[in-house]
């Protein structure tokens, strides 16, 4: 592979897990605020008790997401310092 080839691979693994990350942080906001949400409900006088594993669920699945963003994060801050070289070597520095 050539430098300019394993710069283009390199970014695009960066741009690949800033997306996953995105994507993941915004999974996790919706199902914080769905909980959230359920939460209340659940809260209410007569509120259906069939919410209350429904609200659990998706509290389960923000924490799930929130484990998978921080090892995407984790994965990016190891590549961050390969695509930094590769950048400064194309540039010839």
């Amino acid at each position: 592979m050539t430098g300019g080839d394993e710069l283009a691979a390199a970014e695009a693994t960066d741009r690949a897990l800033r997306e996953q990350i995105a994507d993941l942080v915004r999974a996790r906001t919706r199902a914080d605020a769905e909980a959230a949400r359920l939460g209340t409900r659940t809260a209410r006088p007569g509120a259906d008790p069939g919410l209350a594993p429904i609200r659990d669920r998706y509290a389960q699945q923000s924490a799930r997401l929130g484990e998978e963003v921080e090892a995407l994060r984790a994965q990016l801050r190891a590549h961050e310092p390969e695509l930094e070289r590769l950048r400064a070597r194309d540039a010839g520095a």
